[in-house]
């Protein structure tokens, strides 16, 4: 069993004033690829895997085109030189990648592949569960398989289900088929907690319909609301064999079962106008840490990062003992990387990218920590200390996600009552550290309030952004039987 082996894995905000770049990717190549989940599933079953490049970046705005050709040429190169055939190919990927001119980047390089491969041969595609599915990857993708958690745990558990499949169907000599229900219904991720409530409820429902006659998998996806694409929305996703009526009449269920949920799908722990968040963090700052999400400004959604709305609020109200972590600059960050630790300085920080996100002037602030790292994949970095709030900065967005980021930059969580990061949901070391978690809803490119985002491309309707009536009206007719919603 020949195998060929690539992918691209970025979540795009297509909302944000950055540009992706290739120079943002981190190329997954040789024998780094070979030891991931589920290549080592394919390795351990005796194919003969030919692998490319796994190119993953955290997320971002809109890819460029250019950079993405260039891409998409090196991760297909061992592709096009082949003179042997494959058996099988297996793509990780993210499934929100947005391209410009494009859209989806995945249809597009699944795209590339089939025509070179042919219709007989099996692709697997493991996801995460916040994309957005377009109808050229169902119908160009033999098995679609999503992760379960959100927070993402599963990430190469997947990878290595996605892979398991792929060798079965190589094995039966089978080639199985997608389909899809779309749900017209756009949340952002956070209302999509997998551990609780009505999240988890959509979640135990799978297992039900994999247990249809002829059905391999099934998947639900929430998708990444900050794209501005046609085909964005919640869906559920079914991958199997010759007659898959039973399965699909289950999938009908559970996608009717979220449309009647709508309005229950709730954000993790409490969620605040910034102002209000403020006041509950000095209310509680005694009882134990209070981490709050700036989740507007979110880099793990690909945002910014620049945004100083939630600091000049902590100023403005004289709370002290609090971390920012972290406020991404790349001037202020070469501007202090000039001076030395313990210098005092005057500096405006944030800012830099967006038009919409506010400066912060410090005068006087003192250098706390200056972390110049060697390794040119990791943000140069630097901690300020004003009124006291320590503030880190980097010059590259990266997230927050542990204690030991904090540590690699010389600062203890617990020498702090508060801590402030560019996250939505917080991640579940941060969660679990937390007396208090708040999301406060601030504005910007990952703004929790999708009706307030200017939509141009998106299929309408679909809530919430339309009234219901409207949405069903339309989608009973173009999209579903009467007995669906």
């Amino acid at each position: 069993m020949r195998v060929f082996a690539t992918g691209i894995h970025q979540e795009s905000n297509s909302f944000s004033p950055l540009k992706s770049m290739a120079s943002d990717f981190y190329m997954c190549r040789g024998q780094e690829f070979r030891e991931t989940a589920g290549i080592r599933i394919l390795i351990d079953a005796g194919c003969e895997v030919i692998e490319s490049v796994w190119a993953r970046a955290v997320p971002g705005g809109t890819l460029r085109f250019d950079e993405f050709m260039k891409m998409v040429d090196d991760m297909l190169e061992p592709l096009y030189k082949d003179t042997k055939g494959f058996d099988g190919v297996f793509l990780p990927m993210h499934g929100a990648l947005d391209v410009e001119h494009i859209g989806s980047g995945e249809a597009f390089i699944v795209a590339r592949i089939r025509e070179i491969v042919g219709p007989d041969v099996p692709i697997s595609a493991p996801l995460d569960m916040h994309a957005n599915i377009t109808y050229s990857l169902v119908n160009l993708c033999n098995i679609i398989y999503g992760y379960r958690t959100a927070p993402h745990t599963d990430m190469f558990d997947t990878h290595a289900r996605a892979a398991k499949m792929l060798i079965k169907a190589m094995q039966e000599g089978a080639i199985p088929k997608t389909q899809i229900i779309r749900i017209p219904i756009m949340m952002p991720g956070e209302n999509m907690m997998t551990s609780t409530g009505i999240g988890k409820d959509v979640i135990s429902f799978l297992p039900k319909i994999e247990q249809e006659e002829n059905i391999w998998c099934a998947s639900y996806f929430v998708g990444m609301a900050w794209v501005d694409c046609y085909n964005n929305g919640a869906a559920v996703v079914v991958s199997g064999i010759s007659n898959m009526d039973k399965g699909m009449g289950k999938a009908q269920e559970l996608a009717k079962f979220v449309w009647d949920n709508r309005d229950k799908f709730e954000y993790q722990g409490i969620a605040m106008e910034p102002l209000d968040t403020v006041n509950f963090a000095k209310e509680h700052e005694s009882d134990g840490p209070v981490i709050i999400s700036d989740s507007a400004d979110n880099v793990t959604a690909g945002a910014a990062g620049d945004n100083a709305l939630m600091l000049n609020l902590f100023l403005k109200n004289g709370i002290e003992n609090a971390l920012f972590a972290a406020i991404i600059d790349p001037v202020s960050v070469k501007k202090v990387l000039e001076y030395k630790e313990g210098d005092a300085i005057n500096i405006t920080i944030g800012g830099c990218f967006d038009n919409d996100s506010e400066k912060s002037v410090l005068e006087n602030a003192v250098i706390k920590k200056i972390n110049l790292s060697l390794l040119a994949e990791m943000p140069k970095s630097c901690v300020l200390s004003y009124n006291g709030i320590d503030i880190l900065l980097f010059d590259k967005r990266k997230p927050v996600f542990d204690t030991e980021t904090l540590k690699a930059h010389g600062l203890s969580f617990e020498d702090y009552n508060i801590l402030v990061v560019k996250q939505g949901y917080l991640s579940p070391e941060l969660l679990e550290a937390s007396k208090h978690a708040v999301m406060a809803l601030t504005t910007g490119n990952c703004n929790q309030k999708i009706e307030r985002l200017n939509y141009k491309k998106l299929i309408r309707p679909i809530y919430p952004l339309d009234g219901c009536d409207i949405v069903l009206k339309k989608w009973r007719v173009k999209n579903f039987n009467e007995n669906y919603i």
